[in-house]
């Protein structure tokens, strides 16, 4: 039964998207632009969105950086000085190293290819100065990088270290000193490291505006899409996004897993990379992260604006499901204690056979058989309650056939507490009494435009043939006024010209006239109504090849143009530039819009805008005319739809009411569908045809 509801209220969902689409014509214009409704602009603040959490991203990570390392505490050397000891420290050890293996000159040589020199001094006291140096490269150039360690030497075997007239012994601590070159001369680390200080110390500022500026226009950004979700021009409310139909928690849940995945890859990427392309991967990852958050909260923000955030999902499925569930036992068990005297010959019956089983039992089982007892009454409590159910659910489906037998076809049994056969049969008896109101009110209706049929033709047929008799009869007295004055003048021996007996020619010209247009409308008359015949018969013959649906029907409106602007219409066609062909007849196809749109010349409001557009809808192709109708339009669109019916019911208008109804057998038997709307004063038909 929930999914049910939850299928129905999807269905109703895509309904009305597709109502809101169909209407997206008549509504463009009359909202005012607004840029949260452009798309492009969207596109523009996502793009927006990811650089500011990039940029603000990589300034907030570059500022704590910073601000640990203290480039906001103190001047440029003093900063200089406490990033040049690592790199200084590390040349010590690499001249230890040299030291240690008895290749002093290898250190000296090292020292020479960097912009660092060293000393090696005897530790004689606790006090600097005290030392005596035993091994150094230094010049005695000024420097404040001096970076001091004391470390113990521990020589390979077989090695003996002469230093300064004085052998170096193993186990002894030495005081080492880097003295760092503040001009640089040599391209190395140490020069690649204090320009790399020296830009970071010029920019430590410019971080923390990077980063407030990224982070605040990313906020903008995230506050525009939140403002814009469901909202855009041309569509009047909140429109529901492409992942409506999708259960919010479902939609929580592949998000959320989306997110893990990017995470996941993105700590498996950064294992095997360097400092500085770890802190730009995994800004670029929490870029991406925030785009996809931010696509998951516009969602979220639509079902809220819509009002059906929690209503489409599992949880609150499941949940209603259960209630639903207690209900129907809580009120299926009051229905039975409420109607239980009404089946009392059923559960006497049943009490009966209960009696004698007890009795049996007690006759001829023993006491060690206690349990068989206790299972027998817990059977029986369990077939009370079915036998119970059905002897209502009974009572309900006779009560309704007896109903229906009596002729209220209007009756309708209450299914919602039966199961099984018996809930079919009470929706068959349901459906039986809709079919026979149906019927009842289709007999009707075809009795009635049956007797309006016969009422239309013979008002339709009267007319011109009352006039082609009655100017007929003023031509036969015109001429016999000229023959009785033929025979005067031969008595008199006056001629019929001085008698002025002679016929108005002029008369019987225009009566000649109007014969023939009333002859001309006969003819026109039954040849529509043939033609309409075979149209529903499906006597014609029909040869569906591909057919440019717009080229047909821009032809026609330039048959009709010169009409049209007579009767004061404004003419406004719309066409894409790619249509897909459709399957028809084109001669068939042509005499629909014929009729159309001489419908639309006979009954359009003079002074208003008549719409013609072709447009393609997933596999469909859809032509739709749209005017205003001259008269009210009182009659609904299934009545317009039969022969000799018209908008004018006063039949005052030209036409004999047969256009619509051809038109809609010709569209029928090309494989199409025509549907007819009216919306006040409102006339629509569109037509339909798959496309190839």
């Amino acid at each position: 039964m929930e999914e049910r509801d939850f299928r129905d209220g999807v269905a109703e969902e895509m309904a009305t998207r597709q109502v809101e689409t169909e209407q997206i014509g008549m509504e463009r214009g009359q909202d005012k632009y607004r840029l949260t409704g452009a798309l492009w602009a969207k596109i523009v603040a996502f793009i927006l969105l990811f650089a500011s959490v990039i940029a603000g991203g990589l300034g907030l990570l570059g500022c704590i950086s910073v601000g640990m390392e203290g480039f906001y505490e103190g001047s440029l050397e003093e900063v200089l000085a406490r990033q040049l000891r690592s790199p200084s420290i590390s040349a010590i050890y690499e001249a230890i190293g040299h030291i240690e293996s008895g290749d002093i000159r290898e250190a000296e040589a090292y020292c020479r290819e960097r912009n660092v020199d060293l000393e090696l001094c005897e530790n004689r006291g606790e006090r600097r100065g005290e030392e005596r140096v035993l091994w150094s490269t230094w010049d005695g150039y000024e420097t404040k990088y001096i970076t001091e360690i004391f470390t113990v030497l521990e020589f390979q075997e077989d090695v003996d270290v002469l230093v300064d007239g004085v052998y170096l012994a193993a186990g002894e601590e030495y005081l080492f000193r880097a003295y760092v070159n503040p001009d640089f001369p040599i391209e190395d680390n140490f020069r690649r490291l204090a320009e790399t200080v020296e830009m970071v110390y010029g920019i430590r500022f410019a971080l923390i505006g990077i980063a407030a500026v990224g982070i605040l226009l990313s906020i903008l950004m995230f506050i525009f899409l939140m403002c814009g979700a469901g909202h855009r021009n041309g569509r009047k409310g909140i429109a529901p996004g492409v992942l409506a139909t999708i259960p919010f928690d479902v939609l929580t849940f592949l998000f959320g897993c989306v997110a893990v995945v990017v995470c996941a890859l993105g700590l498996e990427i950064v294992r095997s990379m360097g400092t500085v392309a770890v802190i730009v991967l995994l800004t670029c990852v929490g870029a991406v992260l925030a785009v996809w958050g931010t696509l998951y909260c516009m969602e979220f923000a639509v079902r809220l604006k819509r009002g059906n955030c929690f209503r489409y999902s599992l949880i609150y499925m499941v949940l209603r499901r259960l209630w639903r569930m207690c209900r129907f036992l809580g009120r299926g068990t009051a229905a039975m204690l409420r109607d239980l005297p009404m089946v009392m010959t059923v559960v006497a019956a049943y009490l009966g056979l209960c009696i004698m089983e007890f009795l049996g039992i007690l006759l001829f089982l023993s006491r060690a058989e206690e349990l068989s007892i206790l299972l027998w009454c817990m059977e029986k409590v369990a077939l009370f309650a079915v036998v119970v159910y059905i002897a209502l659910a009974c009572r309900k489906l006779l009560i309704a056939g007896s109903a229906l037998a009596e002729g209220k076809a209007d009756y309708k049994v209450d299914t919602s507490r039966l199961v099984w056969s018996f809930k079919e049969h009470g929706e068959n008896l349901n459906s039986l009494g809709q079919g026979i109101s149906k019927a009842v009110a289709e007999r009707m209706r075809s009795e009635r435009l049956k007797t309006e049929l016969i009422t239309n033709v013979s008002h339709d047929l009267k007319t011109p043939l009352t006039s082609i008799i009655n100017y007929a009869d003023l031509i036969c007295e015109e001429t016999s006024v000229e023959s009785n004055a033929r025979t005067a003048g031969e008595g008199t021996g006056e001629t019929a010209d001085a008698r002025g007996c002679y016929p108005d020619i002029s008369k019987i010209a225009e009566y000649a006239q109007v014969l023939l247009r009333q002859s001309r409308r006969l003819k026109k008359l039954l040849e529509d109504l043939l033609e309409a015949s075979k149209a529903t018969t499906g006597n014609l013959e029909v040869n569906l090849e591909p057919c440019e649906a717009g080229v047909l029907l821009s032809q026609a409106v330039g048959e009709y143009q010169q009409r049209m602007e007579e009767k004061q219409l404004d003419l406004i066609t719309r066409q894409p530039e790619e249509i897909a062909p459709i399957m028809a007849d084109g001669r068939h196809l042509w005499r629909v819009f014929d009729n159309l749109l001489n419908n639309i010349c006979k009954y359009a409001q003079e002074n208003s805008r008549v719409y013609l557009s072709v447009e393609q809808r997933e596999r469909d192709v859809l032509i739709i005319f749209r005017n205003m109708s001259k008269y009210p339009l009182d009659i609904s669109a299934e009545e317009l739809e039969e022969r000799f019916v018209r908008g004018d019911k006063s039949r005052h208008m030209e036409g004999n009411g047969l256009g619509l109804s051809i038109a809609k057998s010709l569209v029928e038997l090309q494989g199409g569908r025509m549907e007819i709307t009216i919306d006040g004063d409102l006339f629509k038909v569109l037509l339909g045809f798959a496309a190839i």
